[in-house]
């Protein structure tokens, strides 16, 4: 993930890598999308074997 380090008043965004620092990099405002965290729900299917 990647942390917001300065948002200018005209919509650019600067973000920095979360893990290096040195990666710096500056966007569009609208092109960012939320990261809200957590892990992504994965269907499970669960499967009865029986002899026959």
């Amino acid at each position: 993930p990647f942390v917001e380090t300065e948002v200018s008043p005209y919509g650019a965004i600067e973000l920095t890598d979360d893990l290096r620092a040195t990666r710096r990099f500056k966007v569009n405002g609208q092109r960012l999308k939320p990261y809200e965290g957590g892990e992504n729900p994965t269907p499970r299917i669960s499967l009865v074997l029986t002899d026959s």
